[in-house]
């Protein structure tokens, strides 16, 4: 069964078996048996002749699930002189279910000879990397960052139409700095779709611009010759915008039922009229069982006799 938590020390990764009196960096190869993200540390021990000369303690990174990492010395060990060491160790990892393989079995060091002599010094040459040298350097292709800020070189053409790497707005978000000319398009483009100025100049000049069922009427119409009457707060025409016939005198005729000028005028006739205006002869206010509407009385035609 997998366990949840555990590391196992594989073996001493540094110093090698066959050493030089050098600095070394003491490490423990580690392997994550778990299931689980683990952190080992623990400590590497040296020895020469049974005696304990050197100790560090040990710490990996974050190792995966099945992975192999290496436990880093904090501290540096340089081999006193020639001859034969031995270095043990252990390392865990929080709630660790594998106590024996967390021991690093017994690695013998052989330590022989000086450390190498250090390369020869390169002679200064970075003229021959530079421009026109003759092993310049190319960054073409190069990841990362230099040094310094590079300039790009003049390439305007090469996005402009008809150029080698050439720019294509058609899915670009946002605004452009400049308004854009409209390519000329049909009303295929809009939705929906828009009126031509044909369209608009023939909406206008037609006598019935509308269907039968929505003809409207112009509102330049309203109140004047060969339009239509405007209707007063009670939804009445206005006794101003009646008709004038010949005969001007009020109280000679009335408007029938069949919208026709009648003479004489009935006597008891009962009319709305307006209490802004005086009431005329022959004609006295009464009071009904219905109201008039605001701003209007009842009066009836009483001719005198």
């Amino acid at each position: 069964m997998t366990p949840d938590y555990d590391v196992e020390a594989l073996g001493l990764s540094s110093p090698p078996a066959q050493a030089v009196v050098t600095s070394y960096r003491p490490a423990v190869s580690v392997r994550n048996n778990g299931v689980h993200v683990a952190y080992a540390s623990g400590y590497i021990r040296i020895y020469s002749a049974g005696l304990l000369i050197f100790t560090t303690e040990v710490y990996s990174a974050a190792i995966a699930p099945g992975e192999t990492g290496p436990a880093l010395g904090v501290d540096y060990w340089t081999p006193p002189k020639e001859g034969q060491y031995i270095a043990n160790g252990y390392v865990s990892c929080p709630l660790d279910q594998d106590e024996p393989n967390n021991n690093l079995a017994p690695s013998g060091i052989s330590v022989s000879g000086t450390p190498p002599p250090p390369p020869t010094p390169v002679p200064l040459h970075a003229a021959q990397h530079e421009e026109g040298g003759k092993d310049e350097l190319s960054i073409d292709g190069l990841k990362g960052l230099t040094a310094s800020a590079q300039i790009p070189l003049p390439h305007v053409t090469a996005h402009q139409a008809g150029g080698s790497d050439q720019l294509n707005v058609g899915a670009l978000l946002g605004e452009l700095a400049a308004d854009q000319p409209p390519k000329v398009h049909g009303n295929s483009k809009h939705n929906p779709q828009m009126a031509t100025s044909s369209a608009l100049s023939q909406h206008e000049s037609a006598a019935s611009a509308h269907t039968a069922a929505t003809n409207l009427e112009q509102k330049a119409n309203k109140g004047v010759a060969n339009g239509y009457a405007e209707l007063d707060g009670f939804g009445a025409v206005p006794i101003l915008e009646l008709a004038i016939g010949s005969d001007t005198g009020f109280g000679k005729r009335f408007l029938a039922i069949d919208r026709k000028w009648t003479s004489p005028i009935p006597a008891g006739l009962v009319v709305l009229w307006e209490t802004q205006n005086p009431t005329p002869t022959d004609w006295t206010q009464v009071v009904l069982s219905s109201p008039p509407p605001f701003g209007y009385i009842w009066i009836k035609y009483n001719p005198s006799a």
